[in-house]
C-alpha cells in the first residue's frame, strides 16, 4: 500500500474555467437555470435518483454478516433546546462561532468511570424521510435535526459514529461505528434491519434502490452488503479506497476512487475490475499536457441521467467519462484550484440542467454543470488548502447540507442564503483544560476571548457550557491547572504576561499583571507550581498561592528552546537551547 501523497504539492492553476451563463429565468442572476430547474429533479435525499431495476444480488462468494441482527427499535434521547442558527455570508462564511455562543456537547464516560465533556462534531450528514429531517454523525453519536430550522431533535445512537448514509428514498439509513460495525436502520421507525462487521469504512453509499450498501475502506477493500439477506461480497483493490458509488444500471458493480491514481469500476460479486480511468487519462495527458501527473483520487459519482462517470482527487481536476457502456471517452477536465475531496451527484431534471456539487480542500463547495459551466459557490471556509474533511448532501428542496471541519451548514445556492448550526462549534481542544470536576474552554473571535465552563456529572446526551465572562487581555495563551481545580488563564497586556485565576466552581478573579514577557514557554513542576520561561530568558514560577508569577532566575542565551522542564534530581528548572549547553535555574 503506497503512502498518501502530500496534498499541497503540484497545484495546477484554474486556467480553463470560463464565465457563467445566466439562467433563462433571470432570477437573481442564477447560472444554469438554478432559479428554475437545476435542482427540481431530485426525487429525494441520497446520492442518486431511484431506479426501477431489480434488487441487488451479490451472488456466489458472499459471506454472511458477522454481527447479529438486533430486533428492538432504537431509543432516541432528547436534545437540549438549541439557539437559532446564525446567518452567514455564503462567500465568506464563518467556520467558528462567536465567543458568546455556548459550546454544546455530551458528558460521556471515560476510563475509570469518570465523565468528560466532549463537544459535538459534524463529521457526515444524510437527509432521511421526505427530507424534513436529517442525521448528523459525530463523536458524540448520531443526531436527528429538523431541516428547516436546523434544530437538534434527539440522539438516535449514543456511540461515536464514523459515517452515516441514507437510501435515496430516505426510508433507511446506515451508520458505521468504531471497529467496523455497520448497522442498517429503518426510518422513521428506527427498527434495525441488518448489522455486519466489515473493514472500517471511510465512505458508504446505498444503491439507487436501497437494496444494497457499498462501503470503501483504507484496508484496500470495496464491500457490498445485501440489506435483505445480510450477505457480504468483498473485493480487494490492492490500494486504499477513498470513495464508493454503486452503479444504478448494473447491480453488483461499484465505482470507487483510490490511491492507485484512478477511479474505477469493479464487479464486486464476480471479483473483477471492469473499468479503470488510467488509460483514458494518460491518453488525454499525452495529447494536452505531457507534464501532467495523475494523483490519488478521492471522490467518485455516476449520473444516471447523462450516464456520466465523475471522478476527482489530488490533481485538482473534475473528470468526466462518457459512453461508459460503449466506447468510453474522457472530456477535458475542469480545474478547480484545490484537491477535489467530495462529490454530491446530481441535481437537475434534464441532461442540460444536470450539475454536481464539488468540494475542494479549502472547504469550498461549488455547483458544476456536467457540460462544464460553473455555478454558485459556498465558501471557502479556510484561507488555504489542507487535509480538511467536508461532506455534502443534497436536499429535495434544492438546498445543500454541508458538514465541514466539524461544523454544519445549510446553503441555498439559488437565493444565497446560508445558515450555520450553533450545535457544532468546531472548537479546538488546544483551547481547553480538562480536570476531574469540569472542563474550561477559552473561545476567541476577532473582538476578544471568553471563558466557558461545564461541570462534569452523570452522562448526558446534550449539555452547554456556561459563559463565565470575557478574558481581560489581548488574546489567549496557556491554561495552567492546579491539583485543587484552580486554573491560571494566561493572556497578555502591553507585551507582558497577564494571569487571570479561576477557582474551582467560582468566577474569574481580577487580572494580575506580571513583569514576564508574553509568548514564552511553560512546564509543570507539580500540582502547585508551573514554570514559565519568557522570551528574554527569565524563568518564573506561577503558583496557586500566592497568586502570580515570581522570578527565580535567568537562562541567558539565544536560539530555539528545545526543552524546558523541572529536573527532579537537582530540584531546578532545566533549559536547553539548540546547540548550546543546558542551563539550570536557579
Amino acid at each position: 500500500m503506497r503512502p498518501q501523497a502530500l496534498t499541497l504539492l503540484a497545484r495546477v492553476t484554474a486556467g480553463i474555467l470560463f464565465p457563467l451563463v445566466l439562467g433563462a429565468s433571470g432570477c437573481c442572476g442564477c447560472p444554469m437555470g438554478l432559479c428554475s430547474s437545476l435542482m427540481k429533479g431530485l426525487p429525494g435525499p441520497g446520492s442518486s435518483p431511484p431506479t426501477t431495476g431489480p434488487s441487488l444480488g451479490v451472488g456466489g462468494g458472499a459471506g454472511e454478516a458477522e454481527e447479529g441482527e438486533p430486533s428492538a427499535p432504537l431509543a432516541p434521547e432528547a436534545a437540549q433546546g438549541g439557539l437559532a442558527p446564525s446567518h452567514e455570508d455564503p462567500k465568506h462564511p464563518r467556520l467558528h462561532p462567536s465567543r458568546g455562543t455556548p459550546i454544546r456537547g455530551a458528558l460521556k464516560y471515560e476510563t475509570g468511570g469518570k465523565t468528560r465533556f466532549v463537544p459535538h462534531t459534524a463529521e457526515a450528514v444524510a437527509p432521511v424521510g421526505d427530507g424534513s429531517s436529517f442525521l448528523v454523525a459525530g463523536v458524540t453519536g448520531l443526531w436527528r435535526h429538523e431541516t428547516k430550522s436546523l434544530s437538534k431533535q434527539d440522539r438516535v445512537v449514543a456511540e461515536r459514529v464514523l459515517d452515516v448514509a441514507a437510501s435515496p428514498d430516505g426510508s433507511r439509513f446506515a451508520v458505521a461505528l468504531e471497529g467496523g460495525v455497520v448497522r442498517v436502520v429503518a426510518f422513521p421507525s428506527l427498527k434495525p434491519i441488518e448489522s455486519a462487521k466489515v473493514d472500517v469504512p471511510v465512505r458508504m453509499r446505498f444503491s439507487a434502490d436501497g437494496a444494497s450498501l457499498a462501503l470503501g475502506s483504507e484496508r484496500d477493500t470495496v464491500t457490498l452488503l445485501d440489506v435483505a439477506t445480510g450477505k457480504l461480497a468483498v473485493h480487494d483493490t490492492d490500494e486504499d479506497v477513498n470513495d464508493v458509488f454503486p452503479l444504478p444500471d448494473r447491480p453488483g458493480e461499484v465505482a470507487y476512487a483510490s490511491d492507485d491514481d484512478e477511479f474505477a469500476i469493479v464487479d464486486v460479486a464476480r471479483g473483477r475490475k471492469v473499468f479503470g480511468s488510467e488509460a483514458l487519462v494518460e491518453g488525454w495527458r499525452h495529447s494536452n499536457r505531457p507534464f501532467f501527473t495523475m494523483r490519488d483520487q478521492q471522490a467518485v459519482a455516476f449520473d444516471p441521467v447523462t450516464k456520466t462517470l465523475l471522478g476527482g482527487g489530488d490533481d485538482n481536476m473534475l473528470w468526466r467519462v462518457d459512453d461508459l457502456r460503449g466506447s468510453p471517452s474522457i472530456r477535458p477536465p475542469i480545474e478547480l484550484g484545490g484537491n477535489v475531496v467530495e462529490l454530491a451527484c446530481c441535481a437537475g431534471q434534464t441532461a442540460a440542467d444536470r450539475a454536481v456539487y464539488v468540494a475542494v480542500d479549502d472547504l469550498r463547495v461549488r455547483a458544476v454543470a456536467l457540460d462544464g459551466r460553473l455555478g454558485p459557490q459556498f465558501g471557502p471556509l479556510m484561507s488555504s488548502v489542507g487535509s480538511f474533511k467536508i461532506r455534502i448532501a443534497l436536499l429535495p428542496s434544492g438546498e445543500v447540507l454541508i458538514a465541514a471541519a466539524q461544523a454544519l451548514f445549510r446553503w441555498d445556492p439559488r437565493t444565497g442564503e446560508a445558515l450555520r448550526a450553533t450545535d457544532y462549534a468546531a472548537v479546538s481542544r488546544l483551547g481547553a483544560s480538562e480536570l476531574d470536576a469540569d472542563t474550561v474552554h477559552v473561545v476567541c473571535d476577532t473582538s476578544g476571548c471568553a471563558v466557558h465552563r461545564v461541570a462534569h456529572g452523570a452522562p448526558v446526551a446534550d449539555v452547554a457550557t456556561t459563559i463565565l465572562g470575557d478574558l481581560p487581555g489581548e488574546g489567549a495563551g496557556s491554561i495552567f491547572p492546579f491539583d485543587d481545580g484552580t486554573r491560571a488563564l494566561s493572556t497578555s497586556k502591553g507585551g507582558k504576561l497577564r494571569l487571570v485565576y479561576l477557582p474551582p466552581g467560582g468566577t474569574l478573579e481580577a487580572p494580575i499583571d506580571t513583569p514576564a514577557g508574553a509568548g514564552g514557554t511553560h512546564a509543570k513542576r507539580d500540582g502547585e507550581t508551573h514554570g514559565y520561561l519568557d522570551p528574554g530568558g527569565d524563568v518564573y514560577e506561577i503558583t496557586k498561592s500566592p497568586r502570580g508569577a515570581r522570578k527565580v532566575g535567568a537562562a541567558p542565551g539565544s536560539g530555539y528552546v528545545s526543552s524546558f522542564d523541572w529536573d527532579v534530581a537537582s530540584k531546578r528548572w532545566r533549559v536547553a537551547r539548540a546547540g548550546q549547553p543546558i542551563v539550570y535555574v536557579p
